[in-house]
Formats: structure tokens, C-alpha cells, sequence
């Protein structure tokens, strides 16, 4: 059985699943278009595929269609399900990655950049800031980044691009770039921002 093969060939029904496991019920052709930035064709290529495959149920709605994600197809099920499920806890998982291998720990940590955006061209990269209570500390912080750009390497396939700040640097002229940033697009990890 390589059903899986066909499921995943290719990246927009990837997207499609994607988007139509995020909802409760059905959607238009043109809302899984509008949720995925897809264009109309290929959208409805890849809802055709997955209607082909019983991935998707497919019901007339007037002159649209809608279509839903089939629950009882089994490798929706058994492979798909726990794959998405295990994506939404990705930043939770990141957090706690952080705040086992950074000694001392920092008192807040931010996410921020393409990933963060949840684009899909985001270059293979974790843009982090963290931001520590004192300026010795984010020294001897240093001293980790190394374990915790290996373990972002290892568990993610992700290099690891950081900012380190403390408290008295922060506010600083040229950091003010970085803030506009976190506060437009962060993905807060733990922590708290003064």
C-alpha cells in the first residue's frame, strides 16, 4: 500500500489538507483557494486528486462545491491526523527545547521571521530573540547557543539565527528595527516583554 505517496506527492495538496483539517465542516473551492494563497487552478487540481483518492468528500452547494476532509479514510486517520496535530505543538516543543539547553535561562524568548509567518518559502531557518535579565548573563549564555543551535539542527532540520539582549541594551537605537518585528510578527515562547 503506498497510498501515503500519493497523498503527500506534491506540496499544494499538502496545503489543501492542511487548511481543510483546520476547519470544522466543509469549504468552498474558492475558500480553500483564498486560505492556501493558491491560485484557482491549481487549488482545484489538487482537491480533484484528493477527491480521486477519498481524501476529500466532495457535495454540490449550489453552483460551488464544498468540500471536507474524510476522517474514515484510514491514512488520514493513522498518518495524517497526528502529523498535523504534532505541528501545532511545534512552538511548544521549541520553547521547552529553549529553556532546557540555554543556561542561564533567559527571561523571555521570541520566535520571529518566516517561520514565525508560517510562510512556506521560510529558507529553513529559527530566528530567535532572547532576552536576558543582565548583561553577564547574556554572556554566559553564550556559552549554550552552540548545544542549542545543534539541537534545532537535530530535532528540526532548522539552522538557528539569535539575537541575545538584555535589558539595558534593548532599548537601544539600533535594536529598534528587531522590536517593530517581534511586536508585528513574534511568536512569544515564555516568558514576558518589559
Amino acid at each position: 500500500m503506498h497510498g501515503l505517496d500519493a497523498l503527500l506527492s506534491n506540496r499544494t495538496q499538502l496545503r489543501v489538507l492542511r487548511v481543510l483539517f483546520e476547519v470544522e465542516g466543509a469549504m468552498t473551492g474558492r475558500a480553500v483557494q483564498r486560505a492556501t494563497g493558491l491560485s484557482n487552478k491549481v487549488t482545484m487540481n489538487a482537491l480533484h486528486n484528493l477527491v480521486e483518492l477519498r481524501a476529500l468528500h466532495v457535495e454540490p452547494h449550489g453552483r460551488a462545491q464544498l468540500y471536507e476532509i474524510n476522517r474514515n479514510h484510514y491514512l488520514v486517520d493513522r498518518a495524517l491526523q497526528p502529523a498535523f496535530s504534532a505541528e501545532e505543538l511545534f512552538w511548544e516543543d521549541v520553547a521547552r527545547t529553549v529553556r532546557r539547553i540555554i543556561r542561564p535561562r533567559p527571561i523571555a524568548a521570541v520566535a520571529t521571521g518566516p517561520l514565525a509567518r508560517d510562510e512556506t518559502q521560510y529558507g529553513g531557518r529559527l530566528m530567535l530573540t532572547m532576552l536576558f535579565s543582565t548583561g553577564r548573563n547574556r554572556l554566559r549564555a553564550l556559552q549554550t547557543v552552540g548545544a542549542l543551535s545543534q539541537q534545532i539542527q537535530d530535532r528540526y532540520a532548522l539552522s538557528l539565527e539569535q539575537q541575545l539582549l538584555d535589558l539595558k541594551t534593548m532599548d537601544r537605537d539600533e535594536y529598534i528595527p528587531l522590536w517593530r518585528r517581534v511586536e508585528r510578527e513574534g511568536i512569544l515562547l515564555f516568558g514576558s516583554l518589559p
